[in-house]
């Protein structure tokens, strides 16, 4: 069975208009040629940011494409595979930020602040005075962890900052941090350190690059993508476990049987425990409650 190509990759590169629409144009081009090209690239005046997948060639032409541009030369790419296309399509957006922070005067200005290799990441996790923060969403943290990390349970990427003025931290305190792919923590390390921390270390290539080199290592649980895979597993391999909730699209691992129309479905926890979303679609959830209210309806007016 042929196997898609993942690859995610961003860069942090001060983009003229003109430079973000060659790159823009270079990427249609390479999708119009490569019909199996599939994903999300991001492009905003502070750089590049990107998941897609493809056959093996398609991919290595992608990747050729995106370090052609001066900027991108030295573009950290995280690979891995999977069975089914993760993506239907490929585009392209612009926006202000290539990862939402709403601080667009945070940006990286060196390739490297405070970079730890998954190695060196082993080496100070195993010391006693660090902190281990996970920067991720909190619907991402349910799925998977590093062992002892601190989960800033935070709905969105914007909160961070709150998070860490409030969480009484000695300036002087070491913290590790780390995410998916890297690119939060290039954003987040900047916030912290503006907030006046001295040692602050980040995961070079975030929780993938770790999995690939320590697939038994410190981290516990799958690690969530944003892609039609949901998460993947220790060995970067889809998820078997995890679907994406059709009632509010948060990953779940409930196994149900729609209440409606008797179809085998996964929702995540927080529905399950909603009679009507314990159903397979908004369509039977939709379905479901008004046949509750009809019979409601006909109860009160047999009484």
């Amino acid at each position: 069975m042929a196997r898609y190509h993942v690859t995610a990759f961003y860069c942090f590169a001060s983009l003229s208009e003109d430079e973000v629409a060659r790159v823009e144009t270079a990427l249609s081009d390479l999708a119009e040629a490569e019909k199996d090209l599939g994903g999300l690239v991001i492009l905003a005046p502070e750089g590049i940011n990107g998941t897609i997948a493809g056959s093996e060639g398609t991919v290595s032409k992608l990747k050729e494409v995106v370090r052609s541009f001066e900027p991108f030369h030295e573009i950290l790419f995280k690979d891995s595979f999977c069975r089914l296309a993760p993506f239907p399509r490929f585009k392209t957006k612009r926006r202000e930020e290539i990862v939402t922070l709403h601080r667009t005067d945070l940006v990286p200005t060196e390739r490297s602040n405070n970079h730890l290799s998954p190695e060196e990441w082993n080496e100070m996790m195993a010391q006693d005075d660090v902190v281990v923060i996970d920067t991720r969403n909190a619907y991402e943290t349910r799925l998977g962890m590093f062992e002892g990390a601190v989960d800033p349970n935070i709905d969105t990427f914007s909160e961070f900052g709150e998070f860490v003025q409030q969480s009484g931290w000695q300036r002087d305190q070491k913290v590790l941090m780390y995410c998916t792919g890297g690119i939060r923590c290039e954003k987040a390390i900047l916030e912290m350190q503006q907030l006046g921390f001295e040692n602050v270390y980040q995961l070079e290539g975030g929780i993938l690059r770790y999995l690939k080199e320590f697939p038994d290592g410190k981290f516990n649980g799958e690690c969530f993508v944003f892609d039609h895979r949901v998460a993947v597993d220790r060995s970067l391999e889809a998820s078997e476990r995890f679907r994406l909730c059709p009632h509010c699209g948060d990953p779940g691992d409930q196994r149900i049987t729609c209440v409606r129309c008797s179809r085998g479905v996964v929702i995540c926890e927080s529905c399950r425990k909603r009679a009507e979303r314990n159903t397979c679609s908004k369509d039977c959830s939709h379905h479901f409650l008004r046949q509750q209210s009809l019979a409601e309806s006909s109860s009160s007016s047999s009484e």
